[in-house]
């Protein structure tokens, strides 16, 4: 049996799902990751590529399987003094290297691994020391001398301001120290993968103890047990492992069976009491105190942004979030409402700069503007300021009087059994304004508008698909907005 990398990484976060992976793999295949995950192996493959230019004068391993195996070794042979995907088979284990450098003067090869994150993680499943002491391990197997590893990640700091410099997009980190000491419990852990694997199914998985966003893919499968509403979907119970490990131990996952709800406080306690009457927990009097601090016209403001691990644009760093669209509501003390939005859709150097000249058109700071989780809102304004100074006091004017909307349900002013303990727009919007659906539209998610935004912009697209990425991307958004006015709408007029 095989065991790659990422099989190892994986068995350190959840073994049974890794079990599974080799023994039935039939359940994961109607598994599709999402546009997302999907994003986020693509730029992990971008940034391996970009890094390669640090060392113009590596020969990469194109070869697949033993082929690629048989390649590294001529190279090796040939003492190659930089090699992109080594790969190595030894004892079951198998491994791609990222970037594998011959130190000439000390007669042994390091080993670099490129990540496209901004810092080193150090925690399942993205454990960057235990991923190269795997690596390492195994080519040691092979007889190799490996006398220095380290991380190639990105660097968070760099802003782009014309053509990439990949000697500053770049880190280089030596961990070396780290590595050689997790290699012993990494050795261990490799031989104990090796007998699991080989053996019979377990019942249960380890993210039996975890929150529902921790789940691994067969979690439903292998702890049939637990309904799909669970313990698991208190709000933030992966904060308080031992009150949910007391409740697994027992064999108590429905949230009405909880012995001891006295230990839940705040939003978890009123989770649990609507859940258990049926009713919605309303403050309605928390909620008339907060709305009334609101000014005219009202402007229910949302963006949607774009991000990636290699810098695009000028002014942006790794990651940074880019502002590309936004739609705006503005409702009027009489109740009359008017719609305002933009796109860009043609890219240029100053790329942001059209948008913000549109908001002030489109924004009177002096009405409150609105927004669900005001935070990412704000910190896109703040870049907004930072890349047009001109135009600071004006965004600036905007964050210090925003209302975020979605306090009214992460402060448990209105809690319904229906959200499962969620302040999600998308949890909410169902059952307060149920014919406000999502369901028709194109785009309905956020990464997945980032996605086709990044569609609409390239060369390569026709001019046919680009106007009808555009309208759906306004499509969106807009209702985006306009869930945030019915929602509104629906809390002022509570009895």
């Amino acid at each position: 049996m095989l065991i790659t990398k990422t099989d190892y990484l994986e068995y350190t976060f959840c073994r049974k799902n890794l079990w599974l992976k080799k023994h039935k793999p039939e359940l994961f295949v109607d598994v599709e990751l999402s546009d997302f995950e999907k994003k986020i192996i693509e730029e992990g493959n971008l940034a391996d590529e970009e890094a390669r230019h640090l060392f113009p004068t590596g020969i990469l391993i194109n070869s697949q399987g033993e082929e690629a195996v048989f390649e590294t070794k001529k190279q090796l042979a040939q003492k190659t003094p930089v090699i992109f995907q080594a790969t190595f088979w030894q004892d079951n284990f198998f491994i791609r290297s990222d970037i594998l450098i011959y130190n000439q003067k000390d007669k042994g090869y390091e080993l670099y691994e490129v990540k496209a994150a901004t810092e080193i993680k150090r925690k399942a499943p993205h454990n960057y020391i235990n991923d190269l002491a795997f690596q390492k391990s195994v080519i040691e197997l092979s007889g190799l001398k490996i006398i220095k590893t380290g991380v190639i990640h990105l660097n968070n700091e760099y802003k782009r301001e014309s053509k990439l410099e990949y000697d500053k997009l770049f880190k280089i980190v030596d961990i070396s120290d780290e590595v050689r000491a997790a290699q012993v419990e990494v050795k261990n852990e490799m031989i104990a993968m090796k007998e699991y694997l080989n053996g019979e199914e377990e019942k249960n998985c380890q993210c039996l103890y975890r929150g529902r966003s921790n789940h691994c893919t067969t979690f439903a499968y292998s702890n049939p047990e637990v309904p799909e509403y669970s313990v698991h979907d208190i709000n933030r119970i992966g904060t308080n492992k031992k009150l949910l490990r007391d409740w697994i131990d027992k064999k108590i996952f429905n949230i009405e069976d909880i012995p001891n709800p006295e230990k839940l406080k705040g939003v978890k306690r009123l989770q649990y009491d609507s859940l258990v009457s049926g009713k919605a927990i309303i403050n309605k009097a928390a909620i008339r105190k907060e709305l009334a601090k609101l000014k005219y016209p009202l402007q229910f403001f949302d963006y949607e942004g774009f991000t990636g691990a290699i810098p695009m644009f000028f002014g942006f760093a790794a990651y940074e979030q880019i502002p590309f669209q936004y739609s705006l509501h503005i409702m009027q003390e009489d109740g009359s409402l008017e719609h305002k939005e933009f796109l860009i859709s043609e890219p240029s150097d100053d790329l942001t700069r059209p948008l913000v000249e549109k908001m002030r058109q489109d924004i009177n700071p002096r009405g409150t503007v609105i927004a669900w989780y005001k935070i990412y809102e704000s910190c896109r304004n703040k870049k907004l300021a930072e890349l047009h100074p001109d135009h600071a006091a004006f965004l600036n004017e905007i964050n210090a009087g925003m209302f975020d909307l979605m306090t009214i349900f992460s402060n448990g002013y209105y809690v319904d059994p229906a959200f499962k303990g969620s302040s999600s727009i998308k949890k909410i919007l169902p059952v307060l304004v149920p014919e406000l659906t999502y369901k028709n539209l194109n785009i309905s998610k956020g990464d997945q508008a980032s996605e086709r935004w990044q569609k609409m912009i390239e060369p390569s697209t026709s001019d046919a698909e680009k106007k009808l990425i555009k309208n759906d991307l306004l499509q969106y958004c807009k209702l985006d907005t306009m869930a945030m006015v019915r929602i509104y709408q629906f809390l002022k007029n509570l009895e």
